[in-house]
């Protein structure tokens, strides 16, 4: 298992048993470190935008790239180029509109219980926020500075 995040972030990602890569190394050059330039078998895209464009990029011929985020425009070329296939994640729907509730709620049961087993790991950030300095909670999204997931809260 692999996982691309900041300098920072390493010492949090090899403790979870993954292989650290620095997610300012240019894509060709991990992939080729990595995979002998194959290609990873599944990429899994949890920011979106840029991010989405580079795992395209990385997944190997006939892999298969997941977003749960995959806001943005773009080229698809790189995945016809491998014969990969993409899929994103969108929930917010299924909530809304109350279609699909069901099979989403079977999806959030199973999360749960690979949470409660321990096998789901969530990087929190120690910093809480509120209504009221959101936008500080902002502000370190944007700027790359977020240690984990934001809290914003009462």
């Amino acid at each position: 298992m692999y996982a691309t995040g900041s300098k920072a972030q390493r010492t949090y990602i090899e403790s979870v048993g993954a292989t650290f890569i620095d997610r300012d190394d240019i894509v060709e050059a991990y992939v080729a470190r990595h995979t002998a330039g194959r290609g990873f078998d599944l990429v899994y895209d949890t920011v979106g935008g840029t991010v989405l464009d580079t795992s395209f990029t990385a997944v190997r011929r006939f892999g298969h790239v997941v977003s749960a985020l995959g806001w943005g425009t773009h080229a698809l070329a790189p995945l016809s180029f491998r014969a990969a296939t993409y899929s994103g994640v969108f929930t917010l729907l299924p909530l809304l509109s109350g279609e699909g509730r069901a099979h989403h709620g079977e999806i959030l049961a199973e999360a749960t219980r690979l949470a409660e087993a321990g096998k789901l790991v969530s990087l929190l950030d120690a910093r809480r926020f509120t209504l009221q300095t959101v936008a500080d909670a902002y502000a370190l999204i944007r700027d790359r500075d977020a240690k984990g997931t934001l809290i914003v809260g009462p």
